[in-house]
Order: C-alpha cells, then sequence, then structure tokens
C-alpha cells in the first residue's frame, strides 16, 4: 500500500465501462473490475544522449523531464523544458557529419533517446507525453524490466526491453499537445521507460515538458479493452486523433475464442467453423510435404537454383541486405549460410539499431565473420549482458584493421576497455566516446598512441586538460574534433594553441559551452587552420566582439560553412558584414540571442552568402518577425529560425 502512495503517483478506481462497445456487452473486459489504474509523472531522469543545456544549470537540460507540468498548455521555447542538442536535419548536412553505415536498417529513425523511472512499478496501458514545442519527434518508445534473472551461463543479471509503440516522425504543428499513441501490452510491470526521437521533421528545437504514465498493478486480461476503457477515462483535448489507431489496434487483438456468454447455437457454429479451418489446413500441410519431397529427389543439391548463381551475384543480392536480413538468410541452407558468413560482409557492422539485444554471445557469434572488419559501431549498446570481457574478446580478434569505431553513451566503456581500444585497434581513424562518463584521465591519456585519429568526439566526457594536449600533439591528421560540455577542461586557451600548432588540418572544431575560451585562444585556430569549415563558439561567455575575433575568424577561414555564435551577446554589425564579406560559402549560421545586430546586416548576409540554408535569429531584439516574413519570401532557399514563446 505504500508503494501506491508514492509521491507523484496517482490511483484512481476505474468502474465497469457503459455498454459503448456493443448492446450485449460482449466486448466488455471482465478483469476492468475493482481495478486500480496507477497515474505518475516521472520520478527522474536516470540517462539521455544530450541535451541543450548545462550540466550545472536546470535550464533546457534534460533533468527537466521529471515531475509534473511546467508549461503546458503554453507553447513555446521555455528553459524550463527538456530540449535535446540539435534539430532538424542540419547537423547531418554540416561537413562535421558521419558517413552512414550501408546496412543501417530504414526503422532506425532515433537520433536521441531519454530514460526516465516512475516510483511505482505497473503495465502500462497509457503514456502521456506533453510536448510543448515542435510535437512529432518521438518515434519509439520502450519499457525495460530490471527483475528478469540471472544469466544461466555468466551469472550476471538481466533485464529486458520491449518496444511498447514505433511510428515515424511527424510535421510539427504549432501547439502544444499531449501525446498519447496506442501501446503494445508489456509482459511485466515496469518502472523504466524509454523515449526515442528523430529531428528530422522538427524544424527548431523539440521541447518536453514532462511524461505521465498510467497502469495497472496486475496484468490486464484484455489489454485492448482496457486500452478502449484508458482512452474513454482519459483522452484530453488535442489529443483525440490517437482514438481511431487504438481502436483499430484493440479490433486486431480480439479473441474468436467461443463467449460463454453467447448462445449454445452461436457457439456451435463457430465451433463448426474452426473445425472446417483446421481440416483444410491439414490437407495444405500435406500437399507441402509431397512437394517438397519432390523437389528433393529432382534435384542434385537441397539448395535449389541458388547452385546455379556465381558466387559474385550471391555476394551482391546479400549485401542489400541488413544484419538481420543477413542472419535470417543464414539459416536458410548450408549454400547461402557460407555466404551470409563470408567476412566480405561485414566490413562495417552496425549494431546500434539492436542495442537491446547485443550481449557477449552475440559478439562472440560475429567473430569469425568480421576478419575484415573495418567501422563498427556499438552506440548505445547497454545490455547488462554485454560485458568488458566480450569486448575485448571482439576487438581482440577483429580490431586489426579498423578504421572507425563508435561507443556513444556505452555504459560497459571504462579505462580498461579503452586501453583494449587502442592495444587492439592500431589503426583507428575515427572514434566517438561521447557521453561515456566512466572515462577518465587514466583512459584518456592512452589516446595519444592512437596517431592515426582523424575524427574524434569526445561530446559530454570528463577529458581533462593535460590528456587531451598529449592527444592533439600526436594525431597531426586530426580533422574533427568535438569538445562540446566538456566540464573539465578549463584552460581551452591552452588546448586551442595546441590545435593550432599540431592540428593544421582542422575542418570541424567544436566548443560548445565552453566557458574559458577567449579570443587569444581563438586567434590561433583562426591564423593556423585555414581549412576550417564548420565551427561552434555558442554559449562561450569569454569571446568578445570589441576584440574583432570574429571579424578576423571570418577574414582567415573563408571556407566555413557552418558558425555558431549561439548567445553571444556581443555579436554586433560589424561582425555580420565581415560574414557577408569574405564567408561566401556559408550554409547554416546561429547568432541567437545577439542583441546588437540589425536587420540591415542580417539581410547583408542573406544577400551575399548565397548557399546560406539555416540562419537562426530567435530573440535577436533588432530583427522582427515581419521581417522575417519579409525575408522567408524573398530568400526561400534559406530557412530562417526565430524561437519565441506563445
Amino acid at each position: 500500500m505504500e508503494e501506491l502512495l508514492a509521491e507523484n503517483a496517482l490511483t484512481i478506481s476505474v468502474p465497469e465501462a457503459p455498454g459503448s462497445l456493443g448492446d450485449k456487452g460482449s466486448l466488455r473486459s471482465e478483469s476492468l473490475r475493482n481495478q486500480n489504474i496507477i497515474v505518475q509523472f516521472a520520478k527522474e531522469v536516470i540517462d539521455f544522449s544530450s541535451q541543450y543545456g548545462n550540466e550545472t544549470s536546470i535550464s533546457y537540460t534534460a533533468r527537466n523531464l521529471a515531475g509534473g507540468a511546467n508549461i503546458f498548455p503554453s507553447y513555446g521555447d521555455f528553459t524550463q523544458a527538456c530540449v535535446f542538442r540539435t534539430y532538424g536535419p542540419w547537423w547531418k548536412k554540416a561537413p562535421s557529419a558521419r558517413k552512414p553505415f550501408e546496412r543501417t536498417p530504414k526503422t532506425l529513425l532515433s537520433d536521441d533517446y531519454i530514460e526516465i523511472t516512475f516510483a511505482t512499478k505497473v503495465y502500462p496501458i497509457k503514456l502521456d507525453i506533453y510536448e510543448t514545442y515542435n510535437p512529432g519527434a518521438i518515434v519509439r518508445l520502450l519499457a525495460c524490466d530490471m527483475n528478469v534473472g540471472t544469466d544461466v551461463d555468466t551469472g550476471l543479471s538481466v533485464c529486458q526491453w520491449v518496444t511498447l509503440w514505433q511510428g515515424r516522425p511527424e510535421e510539427s504543428t504549432r501547439q502544444s499537445r499531449i501525446f498519447s499513441p496506442p501501446l503494445k501490452q508489456c509482459p511485466f510491470p515496469t518502472d523504466v521507460l524509454r523515449l526515442e526521437l528523430c529531428h528530422d521533421l522538427a524544424p527548431y528545437y523539440v521541447d518536453l515538458d514532462c511524461v505521465q504514465l498510467h497502469g495497472t498493478t496486475e496484468p490486464v486480461n484484455n489489454f485492448s479493452c482496457m486500452r478502449l476503457h484508458s482512452e474513454q477515462f482519459y483522452v484530453k483535448d488535442g489529443d483525440r486523433d490517437n482514438v481511431m489507431s487504438i481502436m483499430t489496434g484493440a479490433l486486431k487483438d480480439l479473441s474468436l475464442e467461443p463467449n460463454p456468454k453467447e448462445s449454445n447455437t452461436e457457439n456451435q457454429y463457430i465451433s463448426k467453423e474452426m473445425k472446417q479451418i483446421t481440416r483444410e489446413n491439414e490437407t495444405v500441410k500435406e500437399e507441402m510435404k509431397n512437394l517438397k519431397q519432390t523437389n528433393n529427389s529432382d534435384s542434385v543439391s537441397n539448395n535449389g537454383f541458388f547452385d546455379l548463381l556465381p558466387g559474385e551475384v550471391i555476394q551482391i543480392i546479400l549485401s542489400n541486405m541488413d544484419l538481420s536480413g543477413l542472419c535470417n538468410m543464414a539459416q536458410t541452407c548450408s549454400h547461402l549460410k557460407r555466404h551470409c558468413y563470408d567476412s566480405l560482409q561485414y566490413i562495417e557492422l552496425n549494431l546500434q539499431p539492436h542495442w537491446t539485444q547485443v550481449t557477449d554471445t552475440v559478439l562472440y557469434s560475429l567473430m569469425k565473420r568480421c576478419s575484415h572488419l573495418l567501422r563498427l559501431n556499438l552506440s548505445w549498446c547497454k545490455n547488462l549482458l554485454l560485458t568488458i570481457n566480450g569486448v575485448d574478446a571482439f576487438l581482440q580478434c577483429c580490431g586489426s584493421e579498423l578504421t572507425c569505431l563508435y561507443l556513444s553513451t556505452c555504459k560497459f566503456l571504462n579505462n580498461d576497455c579503452l586501453m583494449s581500444v587502442v592495444q587492439y585497434c592500431p589503426n583507428l581513424r575515427e572514434l566517438d566516446i561521447d557521453s561515456c562518463l566512466q572515462v577518465d584521465s587514466t583512459g584518456f591519456s592512452q589516446l595519444k598512441n592512437l596517431t592515426m585519429l582523424q575524427r574524434l568526439n569526445l561530446y559530454r566526457t570528463y577529458i581533462d586538460t593535460m590528456s587531451l594536449t598529449a592527444i592533439i600533439r600526436s594525431c597531426h591528421d586530426l580533422q574533427h574534433l568535438n569538445l562540446g560540455s566538456c566540464t573539465c577542461l578549463h584552460f581551452m586557451d591552452d588546448i586551442a594553441e595546441e590545435l593550432g600548432n599540431n592540428c593544421r588540418k582542422l575542418k570541424s572544431l567544436d566548443l560548445w559551452r565552453s566557458r574559458s575560451i577567449s579570443h587569444e585562444g581563438l586567434s590561433h585556430i583562426y591564423t593556423s587552420c585555414r581549412d576550417l569549415e564548420e565551427i561552434d563558439l555558442g554559449w562561450c561567455p569569454e569571446l568578445k566582439s570589441r576584440t574583432l575575433c570574429f571579424v578576423e575568424l571570418t577574414q582567415n577561414c573563408t571556407k566555413l560553412k557552418k558558425l555558431f555564435l549561439t548567445a553571444n551577446r556581443t555579436v554586433c554589425d560589424e561582425d555580420l558584414l565581415a560574414i557577408a564579406k569574405h564567408c561566401k560559402e556559408m550554409e547554416q549560421l546561429d547568432i541567437l540571442g545577439t542583441r546588437e545586430v540589425s536587420a540591415f546586416a542580417a539581410q547583408r548576409v542573406l544577400e551575399n552568402c548565397k548557399k546560406l540554408i539555416m540562419f537562426d535569429v530567435s530573440f535577436c531584439s533588432g530583427i522582427d518577425f515581419p521581417m522575417m516574413e519579409t525575408w522567408k519570401k524573398e530568400f526561400p532557399h534559406c530557412e530562417i529560425k526565430k524561437s519565441y514563446q506563445n
């Protein structure tokens, strides 16, 4: 009883629903009688892939998703919301964008995720997601069971993730909403949920206010009817578009088993029909069995016509399959199994779409197939049965030719594991360990041995100045470096000087929220790294326009395609006129919150930067909405952004 009185939880006794599902009431669920529905907001945010806000702040951070509604029904850009780092397709079009994996399933749409806990474990029947700015980015909802038990072979704890709902991103509407997609029945009570988002269609940052879970303490016998009753009691204004899809799902799940409340005649009729279907089914099975025996006797082998195809043709056919399709094809016959296990089919291995299933056993089974592996993506993989030992053994066997390794938000990555990466993968050109918080200076210092690195993502890690300096001094081919939200880098001017001295091939640099970078440090970068195409200087408060650092940046780095000066209050017309004059290749420009710019200077940028496709002028007091609407008509090729609060 104490659990039911937990904070943020409300217990509602649901009466038997009225006879809205038919005069006979035959679709009513008996389990609804005296059933308690617990309604609760998220208690805590336990994991996330990115956030717009600072680690030490409460503005625009992931933790804002916990608790009740603070914004709804208002619509707009509010600091109390949960906001992610990126939006729209812009980051995927930037010079820093990574090459996608070839065999990525089309169903993988997620760019970001966030995981939340609740006070009380329940069987979910409804989930309300309060979207208060640019709704429509939610594409997947999952539930977790942390009490499955232990693995027989390893003795490790087992957790289970199941998908409750999956869909595609939607075009945003300019009003807040409560998104309540139809959920699949969850086979276990849960207090951990995961939301995954795709930002491709989001015109601007996506804001989430809170999440409310409706569930029961006992499993529901007729989940579809329960879902209908739940909608009847809890559907809110603006959320009724989901009712039809919920009812459709319920009808699909309806059972054809005889109902004892129906008449005997009706039961006898159904029974007779089912027997007839069963007899027909047995006949079909017998015919298929005879056909199979005939084919086997007439053919030279059991592989059908595939024996007649050249191996190269089969390899080309298989190359169009994703990993799941390849594994399924391997089970059809021995001939295709040999081709499916060919190491040339595993030059690239993207396991991120299968993060819930990747374990040590999975990696062991892939070892023999990955002798020529070049690119590996283990991002988001966090199964408790995926251990350091399993990853270590896989890299030892398959890492010698590896050039690209993505380990974003991997919980298994610690100092020892990173040392294994350095030891077994000496040819790495790309390494992504963003949001891997188990690594400290002991592990980071080993990265200096990866001397061929060209891309390094350290976003939201605890990298320190000494370790990063050693990496920069040894990696002279570095082209893409992400140091966004690295809170342990207190001497960014020293880092910038090292970059200028050692990494002259630099093309993209992310210094998002680097609080110690000044005009002196920036000068080392723009005087030495003339090939720079992208730099993010958002929320860098020590950079001042009066030092002419932004003007000199544009004069020296004329190849710039993306420049973010987000929330720098000192940016002025002189800076924008310099951009308009020198940066003809500019494609993305963010001057959010710059109070000193005028509409005249902004228009000069639009006129002279012909390749500009995104221009963020949010919270620029010198640029009003009527002017922005005029620009949209005059420069239709450019997406002009201006955030607001309603």
